[in-house]
């Protein structure tokens, strides 16, 4: 990407510290599950929606919390050293609370989080301007909800638990997420979230067709090739910043859905590719 092509993007989302715990085989009831490997990383929806925003080019600020502990202090350094814009990130006293995911050799992911993390809130004193906002977080302050209304593109992901309303050009969700839910009632979900704005929904279904729906004309886009990987965690959020990025490059929605599509299929191979390599190192 060009300099010229480089926009200010504000990502309002959690960053996460995930502990990730490799099962030797699926969870079931009662059963006793042994695990080969454990590691903790930065996560969560905000921190891999930016860090993709980022790869492509873009100016990159996060509006999210961290604590004021030594893991806090350490990722807002990493955060730093990324190359993030970090002066939107509000700091609180506390211990950071560690999201465990269980992730199982097929893939199957299982997230255990604690009450009191799921309730973090977002601080902003005054709004503040960018080239384009993407949103996932459930409640916001109106400093933020602020922002957005003025703001040229807002990209916003669907909201699983009670949430606040907020202006969206573009809704994003998962079908996983939503089961047996027709499409009109997701449409008539995201149109009293984002308002009168709204202007496309677009619905990911793992490694099967892309959903775009405008209200009334609905298209399929099918990826060019489907994998399959052991770590999905992150891959719709990728995806998401992905197609911000398509968007803000003035493609059409469906155009940039299929493009998200395909280079986050490519980013979970080399992901795996990568886990694999290290893996092979570390027993040898």
């Amino acid at each position: 990407m060009s300099m010229t092509e480089r926009k200010r993007v504000i990502v309002v989302g959690h960053i996460n510290h995930d502990r990730i715990w490799r099962l030797t085989e699926p969870l079931r009831a009662g059963g006793r599950i042994a695990w080969s490997s454990r590691e903790t990383r930065l996560g969560g929806g905000g921190y891999f929606t930016a860090r993709r925003l980022l790869e492509l080019g873009h100016d990159v600020a996060l509006l999210s919390t961290l604590m004021t502990d030594g893991h806090g202090r350490e990722a807002l350094t990493a955060l730093q050293a990324a190359g993030f814009d970090t002066t939107l990130i509000t700091q609180r006293e506390g211990e950071t609370d560690f999201a465990d995911i269980l992730l199982d050799p097929t893939g199957e992911r299982t997230i255990l989080s604690s009450e009191r993390r799921l309730s973090r809130s977002f601080h902003l004193d005054q709004p503040v301007k960018a080239d384009a906002f993407y949103v996932n977080a459930p409640k916001l302050p109106e400093a933020i909800r602020a922002s957005l209304h003025q703001s040229p593109l807002v990209l916003s992901q669907f909201p699983l638990r009670e949430a606040e309303p907020r202006p969206a050009d573009v809704m994003i969700g998962s079908k996983a997420d939503l089961p047996g839910m027709a499409l009109d009632d997701i449409w008539n979900r995201a149109s009293t979230l984002a308002g009168p704005r709204l202007r496309h929904l677009v619905m990911t279904d793992g490694p099967a067709a892309i959903t775009v729906f405008d209200g009334s004309v609905e298209h399929s886009v099918s990826l060019d090739r489907i994998v399959t990987v052991r770590d999905t965690i992150g891959a719709g959020d990728t995806f998401s910043g992905s197609l911000l990025h398509g968007l803000l490059e003035g493609r059409d929605v469906v155009e940039a859905a299929k493009i998200a599509g395909d280079e986050t299929t490519a980013w979970l191979t080399q992901r795996e590719a990568e886990t694999q390599a290290a893996t092979e190192k570390s027993i040898s």
